[in-house]
């Protein structure tokens, strides 16, 4: 791991300490960057992060379920 690679991490870090550990749809967005548009239509797809859902009109997110998600979609360079 280089140290740009490192710093990367630690950002990563510090930033997702900012947000709460469970989202609603607009934060866990926010947290990814995408639009929430975004993450119902991978919801409906079943393609997207994990999500829960206490009542049918209500959606979380965990933030370590975001990041999980964000590093099964990495891709080598």
């Amino acid at each position: 791991m280089t140290s740009t690679d490192l710093v990367a991490e630690l950002r990563a870090a510090i930033e997702a300490q900012s947000y709460p550990e469970i989202m609603t749809p607009a934060q866990a967005a926010e947290f990814l960057g995408v639009s929430e548009d975004y993450l119902r239509d991978h919801r409906k797809a079943k393609s997207g992060p994990p999500y829960s859902q206490p009542a049918s009109k209500i959606v979380r997110y965990e933030r370590t379920d975001l990041i999980n998600w964000l590093r099964r979609s990495r891709i080598a360079a």
